[in-house]
């Protein structure tokens, strides 16, 4: 099967595999269906409300993000270890 990405769709692809996260494209794409399979279960069963609310939810956190700034996961795990280094450094 050969599948066409967009060059968006590439770069999320590029960007997921260089983060160190999954060993290869294949591990991407498990991952990824494994989510599609979780969300259609979900929508199936749960409330167009719950939906909708969560929705609102995301939507509110990224404009608060893009409004006040913030990191992504990975700096912010970072900055925590670099933290906890220095403490337990100022502490020996």
């Amino acid at each position: 099967m050969n599948i066409t990405l967009t060059p968006e769709q590439s770069q999320l692809v590029r960007q997921k595999l260089q983060s160190g996260r999954y060993q290869n494209i294949d591990d991407l794409f498990v991952q990824a269906f494994q989510l599609l399979d979780d969300w259609e279960e979900h929508s199936l069963t749960e409330s167009p409300d719950w939906i909708a609310t969560t929705q609102t939810k995301v939507d509110a956190a990224i404009s608060s993000l893009a409004a006040n700034g913030g990191n992504d996961g990975e700096t912010a795990i970072s900055e925590l270890l670099d933290k906890f280094r220095q403490a337990r450094e100022a502490s020996q």
